[in-house]
């Protein structure tokens, strides 16, 4: 074939396309280039897949990554977890100590167990709200303090400096392998020492402040009157018998080990454990009803009371909120009697016998006294001390009070001394102080009776308390408002520290951010 025909015949098949041998071979190339740009794009993938779970792991992100937004600044999942965790103890705490259940399994996230079943909103939900309202209460009072150059009083910083040295030490004997690992245990995973710690300070900076700020407020005899007016239920003292009785289920046998049960089953034994029960408690209000006295009945039922308390003086703030509107119903009369139930959980439930024996105003005065609280040894294995540790720890007591009176013999070396040896753990804290001791406090009788007694600014004694197992060096400091007036005072203040606060908090929302993904339940 000649040049100019050989030519010719290129030009004729780029005018017709490709051959089919041209087509396959360049087939065969584009898909070449497809597979490789895959295993490239793959490769890159999984690349990036690696690296971020490495650094997902390393904590960067939760501790870089904004979690909420409080008026224009940012703050991570490490602050948010701190306020989360410190929210989900106090409420534990609380309703153990209440009505001695938890409302939620502490083992199992809260993000899988229910809070309100009508609403459907997880007990996560709801202690994620209450961290971010305490959260950003305190950011608004921090700022507020710093801006107007408010310091920490030194009580709260010595308290501060107490409590970091016994952090020091208080991982000892725990699981945990050091103060930093307690801390994640007790805080979230990704907080550091100097992170607790400048949140700790914070809050106290914030706490110091809204309580100086609730302190300055001040009120005239007749806003205290007019109030009582008004309030006249919650601010009343009660004297209350009250026998509680307790339904339950066993959900262990006698080994320990777990008995398994359908929900129905556990609603039937439950429903006859409380048929039982309420028969009893049905026994002693009648008793009741018929005038014995409340005391004998505690000692006759002992064995199948829960607990039980005699003539409790409780202000109606206080009252039981299970039979509080009975007991505040203007018919009331002493001796009247009642019984209630109320179900706790899905294997407890309570029956409560309640007997009104009073209701009045507590015009006399409170009292404010200081204690040094000597305990009694007690033998490996003893529960309560012997007599002669009891004489033990009376004449440690007898001769620390000596030692007082030998010295200057003041109130502020009574506050060395009770800083020195009291066994009163929150000393650090209160200097041994008890402010407002009314008839209705809480304390143990040896101690309130002694309170509440009639005595001179700087008056000392020694009271044995056997619920402490020891001794109360006692000092007199002196008398302050009636209870009803403290108390009103307090709700006073409470009402006008709301409203100020609800105004310096004002543009102090919490904006959700990504970090909020990495708080765990």
């Amino acid at each position: 074939m000649s040049a100019s025909r050989e030519k010719k015949t290129r030009q004729t098949e780029a005018a017709n396309g490709p051959t089919p041998r041209e087509q396959k071979r360049q087939q065969e190339a584009q898909e070449a280039r497809r597979r490789k740009l895959l295993y490239t794009v793959v490769g890159l993938v999984c690349v990036v897949l690696a690296v971020g779970v490495i650094f997902w792991n390393s904590g960067i992100m939760p501790r870089t990554m904004p979690a909420v937004t409080i008026n224009g600044k940012n703050y991570t999942a490490v602050d948010v977890q701190y306020y989360f965790n410190s929210t989900r103890t106090a409420v534990l705490n609380q309703y153990y100590s209440q009505i001695g259940i938890t409302p939620f399994d502490n083992s199992t996230s809260t993000k899988d167990q229910v809070y309100n079943s009508e609403t459907g909103e997880t007990w996560y939900e709801k202690l994620m709200e209450q961290a971010l309202e305490t959260m950003t209460t305190n950011m608004a009072l921090a700022d507020k303090a710093q801006a107007e150059g408010f310091t920490m009083t030194q009580e709260t910083r010595d308290g501060l400096n107490n409590a970091l040295e016994e952090l020091e030490t208080a991982w000892v004997g725990t699981p945990y392998s050091s103060r930093d690992a307690y801390l994640r245990a007790t805080y979230g995973p990704y907080i550091s020492y100097d992170r607790f710690v400048e949140l700790l300070n914070r809050d106290l900076l914030a706490s110091d402040y809204g309580q100086s700020v609730k302190e300055s407020f001040t009120y005239t005899d007749e806003d205290y009157e007019a109030y009582y007016q008004e309030n006249a239920d919650d601010l009343d003292t009660y004297t209350i018998s009250q026998f509680t009785f307790r339904a339950s289920v066993d959900t262990t046998d006698e080994e320990g080990n777990t008995i398994e049960m359908t929900d129905e089953e556990k609603a039937d034994a439950l429903a006859q454990a409380q048929e039982d029960v309420k028969a009893v408690a049905e026994e002693l209000q009648e008793r009741l009803e018929a005038g014995e006295d409340p005391q004998t009945l505690a000692d006759a039922y002992a064995d199948q009371l829960s607990s039980s308390n005699v003539s409790e003086l409780v202000t109606g703030s206080s009252l039981n909120s299970q039979y509080s509107d009975w007991a505040k119903d203007s018919a009331r009369k002493a001796g009247d009697v009642t019984l209630v139930d109320v179900s706790a959980s899905s294997t407890s439930a309570y029956c409560y016998v309640v007997l009104f024996e009073d209701r009045q105003r507590d015009d006399n005065n409170t009292a404010d006294v200081r204690h040094i609280l000597i305990r009694a040894e007690v033998s490996d294995g003893a529960e309560a001390p012997t007599e002669e540790q009891y004489a033990a720890a009376q004449k440690e007591a007898e001769d620390l009070l000596a030692q007082w009176k030998a010295g200057e013999a003041t109130e502020e070396s009574f506050v060395e001394l009770a800083k020195e040896y009291s066994d009163d753990s929150s000393v650090s804290g209160n200097e041994g102080l008890f402010s407002g001791i009314s008839a209705s406090s809480g304390y143990a009788k040896p101690f309130l009776e002694w309170a509440l007694d009639d005595h001179q600014p700087g008056e000392t004694g020694i009271v044995r308390n056997d619920s402490n197992q020891g001794f109360h060096i006692m000092y007199y400091v002196g008398s302050g408002e009636p209870g009803w007036k403290l108390t009103a005072g307090d709700a006073l203040r409470e009402e006008s520290y709301s409203s100020w606060e609800e105004e310096i908090a004002v543009g102090y929302e919490a904006v959700s951010r990504f970090g909020l993904n990495f708080i765990s339940g």
